[in-house]
């Protein structure tokens, strides 16, 4: 068992090691590795996506104080993290947060997630779901803030993961996630290389925020050595004031 257990580390060490690669090549796609990457990576599962899912919680750990800077996080803010992993943004970077709540597609990854905010769930302050990032189980508007790492590059569907997004983020709430791998290649944007990674210009990936509705888009490279994907912001415009009637004896004057 402990050569097992050892086995299966050096693994998940392996394939970090490839996810690092993985996001710095863009050949023609392969099958076989893309699924690969899915399975330990993207959608951790079996014995060996208990190690990668792990050993990529470890791998963020740098990441997490700068998205929370990002952030801004407030202590009367509604957090939500899609594609939250075991929650290490979450558990270190949103204690101060009043609500948090967390969604991932891997079983592996949300029973660790829950493990971890065991106490916040059963004050009431934090969930975790297993889901679909493209079918958010929020209402409209539930929340303040809404982020997401390394989630969009293995949805297939980024633009309607986006659009759920905004649907559940209030009227003036924020948004920082994200966005695939920086790319100049206009011939290539929007396209998988061959370990599966999505690969967006900074053109393209501003339209495609803006297309689900955000606001004040903005897109930037990656700012640290840890940090391979590009980092994108925008905002849910705050609500237009309906006029009320007017009051009886005034008048409006023609424009």
């Amino acid at each position: 068992m402990r050569r097992l257990l050892v086995l299966l580390a050096g693994a998940g060490a392996a394939l970090a090691v490839v996810a690092v690669v993985a996001t710095r090549r863009s050949t023609a796609p392969s099958g076989r590795l893309e699924r690969l990457v899915r399975s330990t990576i993207g959608l951790p599962s079996g014995p060996l996506g208990w190690v990668t899912a792990r050993r990529m919680e470890a791998d963020h750990r740098p990441i997490y104080p700068m998205m929370a800077t990002e952030l801004d996080l407030q202590p009367d803010d509604d957090l939500l993290d899609v594609g939250c992993g075991a929650a290490g943004l979450l558990a270190s970077q949103a204690t101060h947060v009043r609500y948090v709540a967390g969604l991932d597609a891997s079983g592996i990854q949300v029973s660790l997630a829950r493990r971890r905010l065991a106490e916040r769930i059963d004050e009431g302050t934090a969930e975790i779901v297993l889901g679909d990032a493209t079918t958010l189980p929020w209402e409209d508007g539930r929340f303040s803030v809404v982020t997401a790492y390394g989630c969009l590059e293995f949805v297939p569907d980024p633009l309607r993961a986006l659009s759920e997004m905004y649907r559940v983020l209030r009227p003036g709430g924020r948004a920082v996630l994200t966005l695939g791998l920086a790319t100049d290649d206009a011939s290539t944007s929007g396209t998988k290389n061959r370990w599966g990674f999505t690969a967006w210009t900074a053109a393209d990936g501003r339209r495609l925020l803006e297309e689900a509705g955000f606001a004040d888009v903005s897109i930037s490279p990656p700012p640290t050595r840890y940090f391979t994907l590009q980092l994108a912001r925008g905002t849910k415009p705050a609500s237009v004031p309906v006029p009320g009637p007017v009051p009886a004896g005034d008048s409006v004057s023609p424009a």
